[in-house]
Order: structure tokens, then C-alpha cells, then sequence
């Protein structure tokens, strides 16, 4: 099963609405603002950071994009210094794209780490893997949706 196929069938299994929107490829906050203008998207555009962690765990770091990661925070949180991850180990570890990584739908063992600052919005934006393809979610369902995941969840505040 694909990302992408993942991330519906998540959304699909835990009845989350969602609104999907099909258009050029996203690589870049420009593009990604010109198509949320265009499609009238609600809502924060997520940023994603693919971690690798000294001791040889993964994590994605879900946030907002202009946020900055304190690296401080998370390797307390985590127990480990993280590194972002090679464009290599993103394809290899999840089938994201590079510049277009996806917040959910991979193996358990990648832990998921969510900034509570995504919360203060009314929806999220993200792509469930093809650059091609943006859900709008609400932030609420978010909630409930996380919850029933297999990755280890962690708590995050951006600064």
C-alpha cells in the first residue's frame, strides 16, 4: 500500500473528513500559498522534518512552516540528538518526496512528534505523499486521528 494510500485509509478508518485538492507539484511555501489561494484551502500549512536520531531511531517532527526546531527540546524529548535525515533516508524510510514529507502513515517504529501549536488553527494542510496533492483537515479530528496511531506520539512546543 502507498503513502498516500495509507494516509486515506487512515483518515477513512477513523471517519476524519477531509478535503483533497489536486494540482501542480508543491516543493516550496510559494507554490504552496499560491495553491491554497487558488483552492480557497483553510487552515496552517504543516511543515514535516524527517529525524534521525543518534541512537539510531527515526522521527517526523510535524510542526508549522515557520517554525524553527529547537533541537534542545527535542533531543530531551526524545533521549537522543536528532539530525535531520538524508533525502535517501526519507524515500528509503517513508516514500516521501524530499521537500514534500508527509506527517502520517509510517511504520510504528518512526516516532511522531506534533507541535501544539498546530492545535491553534482550524485545519491543517499536507500532502499524504504525491508533492501533486494537498488534504485540508481539521485540526480537531487531528486530534482524535493521532490518538490511534501506532507510532510513539511525543508532544512538542515550537519556539
Amino acid at each position: 500500500m502507498s503513502l498516500y494510500e495509507r494516509n486515506l485509509a487512515l483518515l477513512e478508518r477513523h471517519a476524519i473528513p477531509y478535503r483533497q485538492v489536486e494540482h501542480e507539484p508543491v516543493l516550496d511555501y510559494p507554490t504552496a500559498h499560491a495553491v491554497r489561494e487558488r483552492f480557497g484551502l483553510r487552515g496552517a500549512e504543516s511543515k514535516s522534518l524527517f529525524l534521525r536520531l543518534r541512537d539510531g531511531r527515526y522521527a517526523m517532527l510535524v510542526t508549522l512552516e515557520n517554525a524553527r526546531a529547537d533541537w534542545a527540546q527535542l533531543k530531551a524529548l526524545l533521549g537522543a540528538r536528532p539530525s535531520i535525515a538524508s533525502d535517501a533516508e526519507l524515500i528509503a524510510r517513508t516514500g516521501c518526496v524530499p521537500q514534500c514529507a508527509c506527517p502520517f502513515g509510517h511504520a510504528a517504529e518512526i516516532a511522531l512528534v506534533l507541535d501544539e501549536a498546530l492545535f491553534a488553527h482550524s485545519h491543517l494542510l499536507y500532502s499524504p505523499g504525491p508533492p501533486t496533492l494537498t488534504l485540508e483537515v481539521a485540526t480537531a479530528d487531528l486530534r482524535r486521528l493521532v490518538e490511534h496511531l501506532a507510532n510513539p506520539l511525543y508532544r512538542y512546543r515550537s519556539t
